[in-house]
């Protein structure tokens, strides 16, 4: 295993290889959201695609990282060719982790798109009411939810798992104002609802009053975008 200490010093300092953007583009002209939508789940497609090679290439990386170490204890090699390899390494981890992280905000984001719809034909619920299908659980809790109060949650979650809440989206996204949605004042947390943590998270949100929606799938018996939303659902943005 890498030390943290050495990669997290090149990760702050940087190198010349430049991390390989995300395909699809976000930004400018004026599509239908039908298309925006179309358009989204095809660069989805190849991003997946162009992650499975980074994490191949990373891999990789990884194996020369081990082997050049053990040619420069044995003397066989210089230390630079060594921090070569290192370099490269965690460049490649750099990419991957970018592009897992624009895969499930881009992931979720169609999830919600598609089943949003669904919530909102729903009946609407009354204060701290509850409903579930087999698509998503949803809770209309009576606390006046803002961001304001993400910090509370993130500080429940990391307390009691160890590590920080996985916030794939706090706040409205270009993502969002493409797909037509109001997600101004919601958070996404990329946790499956029926796992351990997101069953924990589901039950601090139920005991606070906190609304939220916890989409389990888009598509019956897929993986597609699970994740819980905190806050109100999210309407429709006004044109």
């Amino acid at each position: 295993m890498l030390p943290v200490v050495f990669v997290t010093f090149f990760m702050l300092g940087g190198w010349n290889r430049q991390t390989k953007q995300p395909t699809h583009n976000l930004s400018g002209g004026a599509t239908t959201e039908s298309s925006s939508m179309e358009t989204m789940k095809s660069s989805l497609a190849q991003d997946r695609k162009l992650l499975a090679g980074y994490e191949r290439e990373q891999s990789a990386l990884r194996a020369e990282v081990i082997r050049r170490r053990r040619l420069f204890q044995d003397g066989q090699i210089s230390k630079d060719q060594v921090l070569e390899a290192e370099r490269s390494f965690v460049a490649a981890l750099t990419r991957v982790h970018a592009m897992r992280e624009s895969v499930v905000e881009t992931d979720i984001a169609i999830t919600e798109a598609v089943l949003g719809e669904k919530v909102l034909r729903m009946p609407v619920l009354p204060v701290n009411g509850y409903s579930e299908t087999a698509e998503l659980a949803r809770f209309n809790g009576g606390f006046k939810w803002s961001l304001k109060e993400a910090s509370r949650i993130e500080r429940f979650f990391s307390k009691s798992f160890g590590h920080n809440l996985p916030i794939a989206a706090k706040g409205q996204s270009e993502i969002h104002n493409r797909l037509g949605f109001d997600h101004r004042d919601a958070m996404d947390v990329a946790l499956h609802p029926d796992s351990a943590e997101g069953k924990a998270l589901i039950k601090e949100l139920r005991i606070a009053g906190i609304p939220f929606i916890a989409f389990r799938s888009a598509v019956p018996g897929a993986s597609t975008g699970p994740h819980i939303h905190i806050g109100k659902p999210s309407a429709r943005l006004a044109h």
